[in-house]
């Protein structure tokens, strides 16, 4: 999905150069090109691709792309077959398109024999990212999956309880709903020259941050509430759902109130910086990959201890990259074992090492990452395990559907005007479905 998740890598990496195979000449070297998104764990990906030329007779040609421009980008190299780019990176809402119009291959027989890898991938995972009219379409090397992160020091406060519990009529805990939710939003956001832990605040502090800003994240955001009511952005008959739409835009607005001002023009990392600022008490519905980011309040917010766990109702938004193979590939068997290389095991074990969001259930409850020294870098897994976990089985016709990258595309605009008070949340919601119509041509086609 068509979003800013650039990320820089966690450590700073200090790799040997590749040593060639001395089996392997560079004239025999099979050569592909993979098209990501530039600046994405850069050093990380690097390494990795380095590791694959040392195991097979490869030559992996690295295209870093603009995360803005790397859908398109794709889409015209695939629409004119010309074979500059043999692994693709696509996410959620793009894969159904480019597999139901030919632009991928897909990847089912070539997987057989590499069921230690398919099922290592949660199966809420791979209906999100992989899965699609009982095929296998590639496989998912990174998660952005989302759930809640709050600063504990708050919520153990014993002044903060009892004032809590006196207000609003039971304990302060992790919001178990998004009503809880709301409460929490509004219970501590404070003006400055209020207390906050029995301190003096010497600046507003806002109960919630919210990425409200006309980028996709505000669509991901309202995902978590809205599956949260067994519906979805696209009904079983193609439409969007307007009257679910516009109870969760409208919750959503009202806790506008209780958050930042900026909230109107940030993404992930605008809530990232109010979080590591000493801003916000807690999120909405998050990237649970933001995680290293977000324990870094810690050090700059003295007395800070950060948490995670599961969203409110523990429906979270899923989501993750995947790599594919170019239906004009001149050389899909290599594409397609770099993409089981990066996808499997020993490229995951490393990148795990390396901070990032792996999409092996192995690794995600690896106890090495689950120590104390390993928290700061991976202090996400045993979330993103439970957020699996707790929606086994689900699945998103907007994903499923071949105009899911079209839609998921527009559905900033009319869902940014309604934060913005340029639209009513019901205005807003009707303009989605009219415009989703328009797209589809009628309702809309949801694959399986």
């Amino acid at each position: 999905m068509n979003k800013l998740l650039f990320r820089a890598s966690l450590l700073a990496l200090s790799f040997a150069p590749t040593v060639a195979s001395a089996a392997c000449s560079d004239s025999d070297r099979v050569e592909i090109t993979w098209s990501t998104i530039a600046g994405f764990y850069t050093d990380a990906m690097a390494q990795l691709v380095n590791d694959f030329q040392e195991k097979e007779c490869a030559k992996v040609n690295v295209i870093n792309i603009d995360n803005s421009q790397l859908y398109n980008k794709q889409v015209l190299e695939m629409v004119g077959q010309t074979g500059a780019y043999d692994v693709v990176t696509l996410n959620n809402a793009e894969y159904a398109e480019f597999a139901e119009n030919g632009f991928i291959l897909p990847m089912t027989d070539f997987l057989a024999d590499k069921e230690d890898i398919v099922n290592d991938i949660h199966p809420t995972l791979a209906n999100m990212t992989i899965k699609y009219n009982g095929d296998l379409w590639g496989l998912p090397y990174y998660t952005y999956s989302s759930g809640f992160f709050y600063r504990a020091d708050l919520w153990e406060d014993a002044t903060e309880k009892a004032a809590f519990k006196a207000k609003y009529g039971y304990d302060l805990a992790a919001p178990s709903d998004w009503k809880q939710h709301r409460d929490m939003a509004e219970f501590f956001t404070r003006k400055a020259g209020e207390k906050l832990k029995g301190e003096v605040l010497t600046k507003d502090f806002y109960g919630v941050g919210l990425m409200a800003g006309r980028f996709p994240d505000i669509q991901d955001e309202l995902s978590a509430p809205l599956w949260g009511m067994k519906s979805d952005w696209l009904n079983d008959q193609g439409e969007v759902p307007v009257d679910d739409v516009e109870k969760v835009l409208s919750d959503y607005i009202a806790l506008l109130k209780f958050a930042p001002p900026a909230a109107l023009t940030v993404t992930y990392d605008g809530v990232m910086n109010q979080m590591r600022d000493g801003q916000i008490a807690m999120t909405h519905d998050f990237f649970l990959d933001q995680w290293p980011n977000a324990v870094k309040t810690e050090d700059s917010v003295p007395g800070a201890k950060m948490s995670i766990t599961e969203a409110p109702g523990k429906m979270s938004y899923v989501g993750g990259f995947l790599l594919a193979t170019s239906a004009s590939s001149a050389n899909p068997d290599m594409a397609m074992k770099f993409i089981a290389y990066i996808g499997g095991p020993e490229a995951q074990a490393k990148f795990a090492s390396y901070g990032g969001a792996t999409t092996l259930m192995s690794i995600l409850t690896d106890p090495k990452f689950a120590t104390p020294e390993a928290r700061k870098t991976n202090g996400e897994y045993a979330t993103l395990a439970k957020v699996f976990a707790s929606m086994d089985g689900f699945h998103s016709n907007l994903v499923s559907s071949p105009f899911g990258a079209k839609i998921y595309n527009t559905m900033q605009i009319p869902l940014q005007s309604a934060a913005a008070g340029q639209l009513t949340a019901r205005q807003a919601a009707e303009s989605l479905a009219a415009e989703v119509e328009k797209i589809c041509g009628g309702p809309c086609p949801i694959g399986h």
